[in-house]
C-alpha cells in the first residue's frame, strides 16, 4: 500500500539548494530559493525518513555519469527522461535496496513536508501541442523542398556539401565538450563486391575505388547519417585550394531515424526527403540539379525506391579550373521488413571518375 505525497514546495532531489515543486504526481521545473535561515517544516512521522540523498532523482545516474555532468552541445543540465517519458527520479542500476515511494514521489512519512509559505508555481501548458506542431511543420517544409527539386528540376544554382563532414569541419567551439571520435571497421571487399550486412545491401565495387576509414566518412554528431559500407575515389586533390578533396564515393547504411519511414508504400516519399536533404547539405559548389530517374525497383525480393540526379557544374568549373563538369547521383531505399529499418545507398560520381559507375553499380545491387 502506497501513500500519496500531497503536492507542495519540497527540498530539489537534484541536488540544488533550492526548493522544488512536487505536484502529486511528479518533479515540475518550478524552484524556489530558500529564504535565508529558513527551513522546510517537517512534522514527526511513524516511520523513519529516508536520506534525500540515497534517492537520486536525476535519471542519468542509472548509467553511472555523476550528477553535475553538463549536457552536451552547451544546453543546460535539466532533470529530463528519455524519449519523452515521464519525468521521474529513478535509483541507479546496482544500488541497494533502500525506502522509497513509489511512482517517483518524494520520500514521506505520513506527515507532510512543506516548504516555506509559498504558493504553488504558475501552471505549464500541455508542451505537446506544440512539439506535434512543429514536427508537422518540418515534414510540411520537407515535402515543399522536395516539391522544388522534383517538381520543378529548377536550374538556378544548388547549395550542398560533400559527403565526408569530418574532412571539412572547423576547429570545435572551445565552449562545447569535445565529442570521441567515432571508431569502427568498414567491410573489405570480397570477390570484388562489398556486402553491408547492416543495412542488407551488396554492391561490385569500382575498378581501383578504395574502401575509406570508419572515422573519415562517419562524423561524431549523432544527427548525421552513419554509414557502415563505402568506397570512394578522389576527383580531384586541393581542389578548393584550402587542402580541400573533391571525392566520389558509394555508401550504405541502415536510414537514419530522423527521416521518416512508413513502411514499402512510403519508399518513394522517403526517398525524396533524403535526396533533398543530402543536395542541400553536401554540394556547396552552385551547380544545376536534373532528376533523371524516380521509380520503384526491386533488389532480389525485397521493395526498393531509386532516384538518380545530375549535377552540372559546368559554368562552376570552367572558372574555377575544376578537373569536372557533371556528377551522376544516386539514392537507393531497401525495405528490410515491417519493424525494421531501410537499408540507404547513396552514390554520387562526378564524370572525371567515369560515366558509367553509377550504372555499373546499381545494376549490381542484391541484398546481403
Amino acid at each position: 500500500m502506497t501513500t500519496q505525497t500531497p503536492a507542495g514546495w519540497y527540498p530539489d532531489p537534484y541536488g540544488s539548494p533550492r526548493l522544488r515543486w512536487w505536484d502529486g504526481d511528479q518533479w515540475t521545473d518550478a524552484t524556489h530559493p530558500l529564504e535565508q535561515g529558513a527551513r522546510p517544516q517537517q512534522q514527526p512521522s511513524s516511520g523513519p525518513q529516508p536520506d534525500w540523498s540515497a534517492t537520486p532523482a536525476n535519471p542519468t545516474l542509472q548509467f553511472g555519469h555523476p550528477a553535475d555532468t553538463h549536457a552536451p552541445y552547451g544546453q543546460p543540465n535539466q532533470p529530463q527522461a528519455p524519449y519523452g517519458q515521464p519525468n521521474q527520479p529513478q535509483p541507479p542500476h546496482g544500488q541497494p535496496n533502500q525506502p522509497q515511494a513509489a511512482h517517483g514521489q518524494p520520500p514521506w512519512g505520513g506527515g507532510p513536508l512543506p516548504g516555506p509559505e509559498f504558493g504553488p508555481p504558475p501552471k505549464q501548458g500541455n508542451p505537446l501541442p506544440w512539439v506535434f506542431g512543429g514536427l508537422a511543420a518540418l515534414v510540411v517544409v520537407a515535402l515543399i523542398v522536395v516539391a522544388g527539386i522534383f517538381l520543378i528540376n529548377s536550374r538556378s544554382p544548388g547549395e550542398a556539401a560533400r559527403p565526408a563532414p569530418t574532412r571539412t569541419q572547423g576547429s570545435p567551439d572551445p565552449g562545447q565538450p569535445s565529442e570521441p571520435a567515432p571508431t569502427g571497421e568498414l567491410p573489405q571487399p570480397q570477390d570484388g563486391r562489398v556486402a553491408d550486412p547492416l543495412a542488407g545491401l551488396s554492391y561490385e565495387v569500382p575498378s581501383d575505388w578504395k574502401v575509406p576509414a570508419f572515422g573519415d566518412i562517419n562524423g561524431a554528431d549523432p544527427a548525421l547519417q552513419r554509414w557502415s559500407s563505402g568506397v570512394e575515389a578522389t576527383s580531384q586533390e586541393n581542389y578548393d585550394g584550402s587542402g580541400g578533396n573533391w571525392i566520389g564515393n558509394v555508401y550504405t547504411g541502415l536510414l537514419h531515424e530522423l527521416y521518416p519511414y512508413e513502411g514499402a508504400q512510403g519508399l518513394g516519399t522517403t526517398a525524396k526527403i533524403v535526396v533533398a536533404d543530402f543536395t542541400r547539405k553536401y554540394y556547396q559548389i552552385p551547380h544545376a540539379t536534373k532528376v533523371t530517374r524516380d521509380e520503384a525497383l526491386k533488389i532480389g525480393d525485397r521493395d526498393a525506391w531509386v532516384i538518380r540526379f545530375e549535377l552540372d557544374f559546368t559554368e562552376e568549373s570552367k572558372a574555377k579550373g575544376y578537373k569536372w563538369n557533371k556528377e551522376n547521383g544516386a539514392v537507393v531505399i531497401m525495405d528490410r521488413g515491417e519493424g525494421e529499418r531501410p537499408g540507404l545507398l547513396y552514390m554520387s560520381v562526378p564524370d572525371n571518375l567515369g560515366t558509367d559507375v553509377d550504372d555499373q553499380v546499381l545494376s549490381s545491387l542484391k541484398p546481403a
